[in-house]
């Protein structure tokens, strides 16, 4: 009788406690799919405004005001002098605007829907007008406004899901001249899509568009990877409410049933600006698998307690004594808080040695609190800090990005009407005023460049791919292609050992092998630069060395050279802007490593950098 009703309190505690952290494992699922609805439809809209600003701007451009109407007029003679002039004129900014864009390609398209210039040979005198409907209607649009159209599947040219971005292009006096079209590959899209980090093993993310009546899926599903463009729902349907709920402009979360029919746990957002629906979704199973372990191990260590319980109380209801009681109420007064209070007795059998330990227990309880909240405050200090700092980082790139960005295009516009007016004013103009303008050009363009570094170093940490398997050498492969020009001009030798496979985002180990390289040619002394790369194991990672024979660096810039736009010598003796061993110390320090040199004047310089093994890093 006296167990059972010892026992209650107990069980009123433990099912009050099983309640709370049951509603608390509830509700972390739901914040953490809200989170991630958020942060891809951000991710998103970013890399879709980053295209639309990137139209925007090539709409300003004066090669196509000047070469659009060229292209139309000599389309049907690709070979007339005038007409390859003119696309190579396009050619040598449209090319470096879809690298930087990452499009699949950019076209220019005449009044009458023919595509006069192309950087892909295969769209060249393609009719838009008359291609698919997804084609038909950018085109429509496009001559009056900056369109998406929708997803479709080119199955006719490349065999995947694109999209068209298009806008109208003018000439010098407002006249519309054409239209100009972005392909858009959405696979880097998919991509995004179809990291399930953080989703287990039934959650994913999927986006979806109103059809009329209907909503279609625009992506492949993980449990459906034909389902893009292919598999809808009536709205009002039992299932895909939660698709049904973002594509009408909703946001929110809850329980609900998925495509398949399966219950789930769900977070949907609206993207206005493409009019899509995005739906973060798992299966309640696995979502709730916490709670269902927490209330298994409840109840096993419920039936311990009980059990446990009442062996105490059978031994103790056989050995009650005093010293027990003292020993009791001493431990009541110390659980109230007061860890000063003593209750060692003169006993010297186990109850009073129990005591004794006990109050030494307490004294050192008091100690072990009082440095864990002073470890604790200090924790929460460092973490504030932490957080404040990478905060402060972001905000850095986001300001360095935006900055670069919105400054290239009046740079574009002063180089351009300068350009424009030597050209008109060239035969009534001074030999000085020549020299001003040509130094005005020069100008520009430097200043171009270094927009184009500073662009290039604050994308390093935004938009670098994740880290994975990377073969080195075929990184160090494609930098030796990119280098090409200069190392037959230079008749540099390069040579390098076996490299490894790490763990790096491949196209910023490329860009770091293209670097190095790059600077060892560039500051090559009188002698054939002899290059040689080499890789050796260094604790638990890879230690890279870059080894060249040229004019070498002063001990006390070793450090200053990885320093952003630090030069140690004039534009007029070599070229460059200072950003890119920046660019390499940047894309080292984001995959875990560290990057240095060590140089001797006029016998050369060896670069170093580590890659630690940390998938992921």
């Amino acid at each position: 009788m006296f167990l059972a009703i010892a026992s209650m309190p107990l069980l009123f505690v433990s099912d009050l406690t099983f309640i709370n952290y049951k509603k608390s494992l509830e509700a972390n699922p739901f914040s953490q799919l809200q989170d991630l609805t958020i942060f891809r439809a951000d991710r998103i809209e970013a890399y879709f405004d980053g295209l639309k600003g990137h139209i925007e701007v090539s709409q300003g451009f004066y090669n196509i005001k000047r070469n659009l109407p060229v292209l139309t007029r000599l389309a049907d003679d690709p070979g007339n002098p005038k007409f390859l002039d003119a696309k190579k004129m396009l050619d040598a900014q449209l090319q470096q605007m879809q690298s930087v864009s990452d499009l699949s390609d950019i076209m220019l398209v005449n009044p009458q829907g023919k595509v006069v210039y192309s950087i892909r040979p295969g769209h060249f005198l393609k009719d838009m007008s008359n291609g698919v409907d997804a084609e038909q209607k950018a085109f429509a649009e496009g001559k009056s406004r900056i369109y998406f159209s929708d997803v479709y599947f080119d199955k006719i040219e490349d065999n995947r899901f694109e999209t068209l971005l298009t806008a109208p292009a003018t000439d010098f006096n407002g006249a519309f001249i054409g239209v100009i079209a972005f392909e858009v590959d959405m696979t880097p899209v998919y991509k995004l899509l179809q990291n399930t980090t953080g989703l287990g093993n039934t959650g994913e993310v999927l986006i979806g568009k109103r059809a009329g009546n209907q909503v279609e899926y625009l992506n492949p599903l993980r449990h459906d990877p034909n389902a893009a463009l292919k598999r809808k729902i009536d709205i009002g349907n039992e299932i895909g409410r939660p698709m049904q709920e973002a594509v009408q402009g909703r946001t929110g979360s809850g329980l609900s049933t998925d495509y398949r029919g399966k219950k789930v746990i769900a977070a949907w957002r609206y993207i206005p600006s493409l009019d899509w629906g995005l739906v973060a979704k798992i299966d309640t199973k696995e979502a709730f698998a916490d709670v269902t372990n927490l209330r298994n191990l409840s109840i096993a260590l419920l039936f311990i307690i009980i059990v446990l319980s009442g062996i105490t109380a059978f031994s103790i209801a056989h050995s009650i004594s005093e010293p027990i009681k003292q020993l009791s109420e001493g431990a009541a007064i110390i659980g109230s808080g007061n860890l000063d209070y003593k209750i060692g007795t003169i006993h010297k059998d186990e109850i009073g040695q129990l005591s004794r330990t006990f109050d030494k227990m307490t004294q050192d309880l008091k100690q072990t609190l009082a440095s864990r909240d002073e470890l604790n405050r200090e924790i929460i200090e460092r973490k504030q800090a932490q957080e404040e700092l990478v905060r402060s980082n972001k905000d850095l790139e986001q300001f360095a990005y935006v900055a670069s960005h919105d400054l290239q295009e009046p740079l574009r516009a002063v180089s351009g009407f300068v350009e424009l007016l030597r050209r008109n004013l060239e035969k009534s103009l001074d030999e000085k005023t020549h020299e001003y303008m040509n130094f005005s050009i020069d100008g520009a363009k430097r200043m171009q460049s270094l927009i184009n570094g500073l662009l290039e170093y604050s994308r390093i940490g935004t938009q670098g791919q994740k880290p994975q398997k990377v073969n080195s050498k075929e990184a160090f492969d494609d930098a030796l292609a990119r280098l090409q020009a200069a190392i037959q001009e230079s008749g540099a030798k390069i040579a390098a050992d076996d490299l490894p496979t790490v763990y790096f985002d491949d196209l910023q180990l490329t860009r770091l092998f293209q670097n190095l390289i790059g600077n060892a040619i560039k500051f090559r002394s009188d002698q054939t630069p002899q290059i040689h790369i080499s890789a050796f194991r260094q604790d638990a990672g890879w230690r890279f060395a870059v080894r060249d024979n040229g004019i070498g660096i002063e001990p006390q810039y070793a450090e200053r050279i990885f320093m952003i736009f630090q030069r140690l010598h004039t534009r007029k003796i070599y070229a460059g802007t200072g950003i890119g061993l920046s660019i390499c110390k940047k894309i080292v320090e984001r995959h875990g490593g560290k990057i240095w040199v060590e140089s001797t004047p006029g016998r050369g310089s060896t670069f170093y950098f580590t890659v630690p093994d940390i998938e992921g890093a």
